[in-house]
């Protein structure tokens, strides 16, 4: 690994990641560097238009570069090609939040998501980086695994002891996931969420469909029809995804 490389990328993430311009010392702090090796990075970086400092001297912040790559990156995703019409009907269907998120590592990422007419509060958008195991979405992918208990012990172990979260007792659950077909997950104690996964040609999955809606509006009618919805669209999908 080139480490002027990795620096520079770990500023960068650091610049980006941060919810407000960051000063100088700030970023080297975070990242345990020389203030001169961040100053160096940033002055590159800002030069080749990816981040942006402050008159005067001030605060770095990201400018839209990333996003500009991010976007091309996101426009040749095989997923996000074949998912638009498919969660623009599985919202018609069901009137909730849909969203599209696909494996990264121990983790899902979101690719696209409709909101529903009447919203909740979510944690979750567009470019959302979760761990697999805490979205209905990820548990259905997790489920087609060969072997998921090292990604689960894995975010086990990444997660607050106050979580409650047991490797045992979700391995478990990812029995019924996978025996049932599709995932219902209630993280959020006032929202309930279904995932289903999209099969990819390797027969592991390429990626998750997910409806959200909160409780107060799902009764036993609706979460039966939103789980069918959902496992009949992630089958049409998967013959897509087949042909891309």
């Amino acid at each position: 690994m080139d480490r002027a490389v990795h620096r520079a990328f770990r500023i960068l993430e650091a610049v980006t990641r941060a919810s407000e311009p960051q000063r100088l010392s700030a970023i080297a702090a975070e990242l345990d560097l020389q203030k001169s090796t961040v100053h160096r990075i940033l002055q590159t970086l800002a030069a080749m238009g990816y981040v942006r400092q402050e008159p005067n001297g001030g605060r770095y912040r990201p400018t839209l570069r990333t996003w500009e790559m991010g976007c091309d990156v996101l426009h040749a995703h095989p997923v996000k090609r074949a998912a638009a019409p498919f969660l623009a009907e599985l919202h018609r269907l069901t009137q909730e939040t849909v969203s599209v998120l696909v494996p990264d590592g121990d983790d899902v990422i979101y690719l696209d998501k409709l909101i529903a007419p009447r919203p909740v509060r979510f944690t979750t958008r567009v470019g959302s980086r979760i761990p697999a195991p805490l979205t209905a979405g990820g548990q259905a992918i997790l489920a087609l695994e060969p072997d998921p208990r090292p990604i689960v012990e894995r975010v086990a172990a990444r997660l607050p002891a106050d979580r409650g979260f047991d490797v045992e007792t979700f391995m478990a659950a990812l029995e019924t996931v996978r025996s049932r077909g599709y995932a219902v997950s209630r993280n959020n104690p006032a929202v309930v969420s279904v995932g289903g996964a999209i099969l990819g040609r390797d027969g592991r999955a390429a990626g998750a469909l997910s409806v959200s809606a909160p409780l107060e509006r799902t009764d036993a009618a609706k979460l039966e029809s939103t789980i069918e919805a959902v496992r009949v669209t992630c089958t049409r999908m998967a013959e897509v995804l087949g042909q891309i």
